[in-house]
């Protein structure tokens, strides 16, 4: 009898472990302040929009490719996850002829190597617990490149 209890009490345990959890994503970028009207406190500390983007959410549990327009609801098993934009996932010669077709001559695209050491790296993470209900996935938008990688502006600044 005993056995079976613990048979059933392991069963529970098992299920709860790979329950889902829903969760809903938020994709933002992060903007600083770029020069023009002198700082207030406020703007020092930039503010966030939403941002549509497709991610590549991975994890020892569960992984995912998706789109997201701003908000996304989605099913995760608890655990940590590291998340990447999904251009990581293209071609490092297609990465480059895009830069070349989208930028003008006031930037300086910094070449395949630095492409390839992009890629590599996560954009984020996060862990998905019982708790867990909104997650923000936030990139940095940088001043005169926005996020745009391996590019280094060379035109005129804005003070």
């Amino acid at each position: 009898m005993r056995f079976v209890f613990y048979l059933i009490v392991l069963g529970v345990f098992s299920s709860c472990a790979l329950k889902k959890q829903s969760i809903v994503l938020n994709s933002q970028l992060h903007h600083s302040h770029c020069g023009g009207a002198p700082p207030t406190e406020e703007t020092i500390k930039g503010y966030d929009t939403p941002n549509n983007m497709d991610v590549i959410i991975a994890g020892n549990k569960d992984s995912m490719v998706l789109k997201i327009a701003g908000t996304r609801k989605v099913k995760l098993k608890k655990g940590v996850y590291h998340w990447y934009q999904g251009d990581k996932a293209k071609e490092t010669s297609d990465l480059l002829e895009s830069l070349e077709k989208e930028l003008d001559t006031n930037n300086l695209i910094e070449g395949a190597d630095c492409i390839n050491e992009w890629k590599l790296n996560k954009d984020g993470a996060f862990t998905v617990s019982e708790k867990s209900d909104t997650i923000y996935l936030t990139l940095e938008y940088k001043c005169y490149t926005g996020t745009l990688p391996c590019v280094k502006y060379t035109g005129p600044k804005y003070q």
